[in-house]
C-alpha cells in the first residue's frame, strides 16, 4: 500500500521476455525450496530477493507530490504615454485654473482609494508603468506616472503582466485611456493570456473638442523657382462646425494660408497650399493651424516635412529629324521624371514651330550650352548639319556635355560627322542592319551599371530585362571602342551576339556619350502593359541614363544619406551608401562610415558614428534606433584599403512622434472588449474603490513532485544484499549447500 501523496511508476514496460524470465525465476525457487518447514524461510528470502532484482530491472521510480496555498499574484499596469498628459476637464475648473491630466486623475484615485494596499490584502501586488514598454515601479514615487512615453503597446503590456507567470497570477488591472497605437491587436492577446483582465478606464466619456492636422501630401523634392504644391488634410472633433486658418510656414515666415470650414464630428476636409522655395538645400517647412481654447490638445495642430531643394532641373535637349513612335515614347519617359526639363526639337517641323508648339534648334553655340543633356533621335546622315553637329562635338568635348544618340542603325550613319569620334563605336564603314527577333541581354558591366542596374536587387533586375519584347532590327558595327563599356547586348537564339551592342558608353573629352541602338523602341514601354507586366522598364532606363550622363549630386562617387529626408519619431533612421569608381561601377568591400550629428542647436545634441553594412555591388546600409525629434547633419566617408574614396554631407529631420494624440478621445470600447475577451471586466476610474472586492479571488494552489529513481538508491541496493545474505546465513546454519 503506497502512502497518499507517493506514487510508484516504471520507465521501463514489462515485456513479454521480462515476465517469462520473471515466472521461471520464481517457479525455479519454489521447486528448489519446496517441502519441509526450514525451506519456507529460505523460499522467502530468495523470492524477495529476485521480486527486488525483477523489479529494479524496470527502472523503478517513487513519485512524492506536495501542495501548498499561495496568496494569488496582481499585476497592476498603469499608462504612462503621453496622451495621458491630456488635460481632463470632467468639472468646470476654477476660473484660472488648468483642468488635471489623466494622469494626475489617475494618481489622485490611486491615493484616495488606497488600492495598492487594498490589493495587497487580496494577493501579492507587482506595479508596473508601461507605454513602449513594461517597467517595474514603485507607486509611491513621485514621477511614477508622469507621462513619457511617445507610443502605446497595450498587448506588450498585457502579456508583459503576466510574463513567465501565467499559473501564479490571479489578475492582471490595467489602468489606461485605452490609447492603443503600436503591437498586435490586444483583444487577441488578452483572449490567448488565459487571466482575468480587470480594465479601468481613464478620461472622460464625452465628446472632445480638437483640432488637427491628420496628414500632409509633398513631394521631397523640389527645384528652385517652381511652385510646390503641399496638400494638407485638417480634422476637427467635436459637435461644433468651425471655420479655421491653415498655414505653411519655413521659420517665422508664412509662405501660404487657407481658410477651410469643418463640419466637426471628425470630418476630415483637404486643403491646398503652395509655396516656391528660393535656396538650394535641405528646407523643414510647417504645416499648422492656431490653438482654440477649447481643444483638448494642440500638440496635434501642426505636422512638419522637410524638401530638398535643388538649384535646377537638369535641362534636356530632345532632337529628332521627323515623328515617330520612338519619338513620343522616348518623351513620354523623358517627361516622366520631375527633375528633368525637357525641350523638343523635331527639324521636319520647324517652319510649323507656332503653330505645332515646337522649339527651334538652338541658333548659336552659348544657346546649346544651356542645356545639359542633348538626345538625338534618327539624326543620322544628312538629317544634322555639320554646323550643328560641330556645335554638338564641341559642347560634349569642352563643355562637358552629356550626348545620348538612339535610333535605327540609320541613327549612326555618322561617319563623316564630326560627331564619330565620340561614340562607343568604330564607324569607319557604316554600321550594317541585323533585323530578326532581337532580345536584350546584359552584359557582366551591364548587370551593375547604374543606367542598367534598375532594381537593387540582382535577380528581380534581371528578370525585369529578360521580361522585354524583342526588337525588330538593331546596328552592326565594325567594332567596339577599348575605353568604351557595353552594357545591353542583342541576343539572337538566347545567344547574345557582340556585333550588337544595344547599350554603350564612353567617355568623349570632358563630357560622357550613352547610345540606345535598335527599333522600335517603344516597345519596351508599350507591350509588357499588354501582357500583365508593368512598362516601366523603358522609363526608367531612359530616366537613369540621363542622370547617370549629367552625374547629378545623386551619382557622386561617394553616397552616404539618410533614406529620406524626413523620419517620423517612432522610426529607426536608415542610412544608405553607394560606392562607385571613377566609370561608376559599384565598388564592393569598402568601409563606409557615417557619422549623424544632433538634434543641432539643443542640450541634447551628440555624435553617433555608425558603420554601414555591406550589401554587395557598391551598396551599403546601416540604421540607429528612433531619434529625438529635431535637424541633423549626417557626414559620411568611404575608403578602402585605408586609401579614401570620397566623402558627403547631407542633413535630415526627425519629427516628433505624435500618434499619441491622433485621436485624443478615450477608447472605452476597446477596454470592455478586452476586460469581456479575457473573463475580467471594465471599471470606470470613478469606480475604482470598488475593483478589489470584484476580483473574488481564489488562493492558488502550488503543486510540487519529487522524484525518486529507487534504481539509484542505495538502500535498496543493501536491502538485495541482506535478503542473499540472510539465505547464505540460514543455509550455512543448517549446513545446506
Amino acid at each position: 500500500m503506497i502512502p497518499s501523496g507517493l506514487s510508484l511508476q516504471f520507465l521501463e514496460a514489462p515485456g513479454v521476455v521480462w515476465i517469462a524470465l520473471t515466472i521461471a525465476l520464481l517457479v525455479g525457487v519454489v521447486l528448489y525450496y519446496r517441502g519441509g518447514r526450514a525451506n519456507r524461510a529460505l523460499l522467502a528470502l530468495r523470492v524477495l530477493a529476485c521480486f527486488l532484482v525483477a523489479m529494479l530491472l524496470l527502472d523503478p521510480v517513487l513519485s512524492r507530490l506536495s501542495e501548498r496555498s499561495l496568496a494569488p499574484r496582481i499585476a497592476l499596469l498603469l499608462d504612462t504615454s503621453l496622451s495621458m498628459s491630456i488635460p481632463d476637464p470632467e468639472e468646470d475648473p476654477a476660473a484660472g485654473e488648468a483642468p488635471p491630466t489623466r494622469a494626475e486623475r489617475l494618481a489622485a484615485a490611486l491615493r484616495e482609494t488606497d488600492l495598492v494596499d487594498r490589493l495587497e490584502r487580496e494577493g501579492e501586488v507587482e506595479t508596473y508603468r508601461f507605454g513602449a514598454d513594461l517597467t517595474p515601479v514603485n507607486p509611491g514615487d513621485a514621477d511614477a506616472l508622469v507621462p513619457h512615453d511617445d507610443r502605446t503597446d497595450l498587448s506588450r503590456a498585457l502579456s508583459g503582466g503576466v510574463g513567465t507567470q501565467r499559473r501564479r497570477t490571479g489578475a492582471v488591472i490595467v489602468a489606461t485611456d485605452g490609447s492603443h497605437n503600436v503591437g498586435v491587436e490586444p483583444r487577441g492577446e488578452a483572449r490567448r493570456l488565459g487571466v482575468p483582465v480587470w480594465t479601468v478606464g481613464v478620461g472622460s466619456p464625452a465628446t472632445v473638442n480638437d483640432l488637427s492636422i491628420a496628414e500632409v501630401e509633398a513631394s521631397q523634392v523640389a527645384y528652385l523657382e517652381n511652385r510646390v504644391p503641399v496638400v494638407a488634410r485638417v480634422r476637427a472633433r467635436g459637435d461644433s462646425a468651425l471655420s479655421v486658418p491653415v498655414y505653411l510656414s519655413e521659420g517665422d515666415a508664412v509662405l501660404d494660408s487657407v481658410v477651410v470650414e469643418l463640419p466637426g464630428g471628425g470630418a476630415v476636409r483637404e486643403v491646398e497650399l503652395e509655396y516656391v522655395p528660393n535656396a538650394e538645400g535641405l528646407h523643414r517647412y510647417r504645416v499648422w493651424t492656431p490653438s482654440r481654447a477649447e481643444e483638448i490638445s494642440d500638440t496635434n495642430n501642426e505636422q512638419l516635412l522637410a524638401v530638398r531643394v535643388l538649384k535646377e532641373k537638369v535641362k534636356v535637349l530632345l532632337v529628332t529629324s521627323r515623328l515617330s513612335y520612338d519619338f513620343e515614347f522616348l518623351k513620354r519617359a523623358l517627361d516622366s521624371d520631375i527633375s528633368l526639363d525637357v525641350h523638343d526639337v523635331v527639324l521636319a517641323l520647324s517652319e510649323f514651330r507656332g503653330r505645332l508648339g515646337r522649339e527651334e534648334f538652338p541658333a548659336t553655340y552659348p544657346d546649346l550650352a544651356t542645356y545639359d543633356l542633348v538626345v538625338l533621335l534618327e539624326m543620322g546622315g544628312s538629317a544634322l548639319s555639320r554646323e550643328r553637329a560641330d556645335m554638338i562635338a564641341r559642347y560634349v568635348q569642352e563643355r562637358g556635355g552629356a550626348l545620348l544618340v538612339a535610333g535605327s542603325p540609320a541613327a549612326f550613319d555618322l561617319g563623316n560627322s564630326p560627331l564619330a569620334p565620340l561614340l562607343p563605336f568604330d564607324l569607319s564603314r557604316p554600321p550594317r542592319s541585323r533585323t530578326g527577333q532581337i532580345l536584350p541581354a546584359l552584359t557582366q558591366t551591364g548587370r551593375v551599371h547604374p543606367v542598367t542596374r534598375l532594381e537593387s536587387d540582382a535577380d528581380e533586375n534581371a528578370r525585369r530585362w529578360s521580361g522585354l519584347p524583342p526588337l525588330s532590327v538593331a546596328p552592326v558595327f565594325v567594332g567596339v571602342k577599348p575605353e568604351a563599356r557595353v552594357l545591353v547586348l542583342g541576343a539572337i537564339d538566347g545567344a547574345p551576339r557582340d556585333e550588337l551592342p544595344l547599350v554603350a558608353t564612353v567617355p568623349a573629352g570632358r563630357g560622357r556619350v550613352l547610345t540606345l541602338g535598335g527599333s522600335p523602341f517603344w516597345r519596351w514601354d508599350l507591350s509588357p502593359w499588354g501582357r500583365g507586366r508593368t512598362g516601366d522598364v523603358f522609363a526608367r532606363l531612359v530616366t537613369r541614363s540621363a542622370r547617370w550622363l549629367v552625374a547629378r549630386d545623386d551619382l557622386e562617387s561617394v553616397i552616404v544619406r539618410p533614406a529620406r529626408p524626413l523620419f517620423d519619431g517612432a522610426d529607426p533612421v536608415v542610412i544608405e551608401g553607394q560606392v562607385f569608381d571613377d566609370d561608376f561601377r559599384p565598388v564592393a568591400g569598402a568601409d563606409v562610415r557615417a557619422s549623424i550629428r544632433g538634434p543641432l542647436g539643443t542640450v541634447d545634441e551628440r555624435t553617433r558614428e555608425m558603420t554601414l553594412v555591406d550589401l554587395g555591388e557598391g551598396r551599403y546600409r546601416g540604421q540607429v534606433p528612433a531619434l529625438p525629434p529635431g535637424d541633423y547633419r549626417v557626414d559620411g566617408t568611404a575608403t578602402t584599403g585605408g586609401q579614401p574614396l570620397g566623402d558627403d554631407t547631407s542633413e535630415m529631420t526627425v519629427a516628433p512622434y505624435r500618434m499619441e494624440f491622433e485621436n485624443p478621445s478615450p477608447d472605452f470600447a476597446l477596454l470592455r472588449d478586452v476586460g469581456r475577451e479575457s473573463g475580467g471586466g471594465f471599471v470606470p476610474l470613478a469606480d475604482l474603490a470598488d475593483l478589489p472586492k470584484m476580483l473574488q479571488l481564489e488562493p492558488v494552489v502550488e503543486r510540487s513532485s519529487k522524484e525518486m529513481p529507487l534504481l539509484e538508491n542505495p538502500a535498496l541496493f543493501l536491502l538485495l544484499l541482506a535478503l542473499l545474505g540472510g539465505e547464505w546465513a540460514l543455509r550455512r546454519r543448517r549446513g545446506l549447500p
